[in-house]
């Protein structure tokens, strides 16, 4: 089995390491799940998913890191100069935000794993995923 993670599989690995404790399994994808459970990434407890510490020094040393900009790992061209920009400030926003930090989005209250979700999706789309 290949160790490399796909985009789904980093997602929710993100998203459980930022969590302060453990997230119900039925919140979650199962086939996202057992990839992660599979690569000894998670582990699951009485119906509750968290990271192991495996899972933690990937998220640490592979995940996170910052990646230097490399002109041949990126198509040229507007959108994909755009999306990767966004993915940058993504990534300093997810360092500079708490674990658990609720923000006003307009008028409305909003998670800030929410709104990182969001800017992904729309980093992604950009890129024409």
């Amino acid at each position: 089995m290949s160790n490399t993670l796909n985009e789904k599989q980093t997602d929710l690995l993100r998203y459980l390491s930022r969590q302060t404790g453990p997230v119900p399994v039925d919140h979650l994808d199962g086939r996202i799940v057992r990839a992660l459970k599979s690569r000894q990434l998670v582990d699951e407890r009485n119906g509750w998913v968290s990271v192991s510490n495996q899972g933690r020094d990937e998220f640490e040393t592979k995940i996170r890191r910052r990646r230097a900009f490399s002109p041949h790992s990126v198509e040229s061209g507007a959108r994909n100069a755009r999306a990767e920009s966004i993915k940058r400030a993504i990534e300093a926003l997810e360092l500079a935000m708490p674990k658990d930090a609720e923000l006003m989005v307009g008028e409305m209250p909003a998670y800030a794993d929410d709104i990182i979700e969001g800017l992904r999706r729309f980093a992604r789309r950009l890129e024409g995923r």
